[in-house]
């Protein structure tokens, strides 16, 4: 039923463990001795961190800082803009069919973030979310 298998081509058996512990070590240093060839030399990762900024908290109206960018005392310059929870809003009641107060959100101080910079240099500062 079966057919007949010739034992003589059969693969051998993988080493035992204490023939594989004997079996000669091979170092990298060998794969290297070719001229132009160098081992891989490690990579190292250098970190830079910032200095931490003790800015005041930002809210809604203009603050007195000290810019970190170009260290100069100023009032904050502030750009006003609709958040994304006002758009979604907007088209909820849009859809909900309040098509007269759908572009209320748009107008209203809760739905609203507050973007400080520098007048100077126009360093980004912070951002308020109401």
């Amino acid at each position: 039923m079966y057919p007949q298998v010739n034992k003589d081509h059969l693969p051998s058996a993988p080493p035992t463990y204490s023939d594989s512990m004997n079996a000669p070590k091979y170092e990298a240093t060998q794969m290297y001795n070719t001229p132009g060839m160098l081992p891989p030399q490690p990579s190292q990762v250098i970190v830079v961190q910032g200095p931490l900024l003790n800015l005041p908290p930002l809210g809604p109206r203009s603050v007195q800082l000290t810019c970190p960018t170009c260290k100069s005392l100023v009032m904050t310059r502030i750009e006003e803009e609709s958040s994304s929870s006002a758009y979604l809003c907007c088209m909820l009641m849009f859809i909900v069919g309040c098509f007269v107060c759908s572009c209320l959100p748009l107008c209203m101080d809760n739905f609203k973030n507050y973007k400080h910079s520098c007048p100077n240099c126009n360093a980004f500062l912070g951002l308020y979310k109401s």
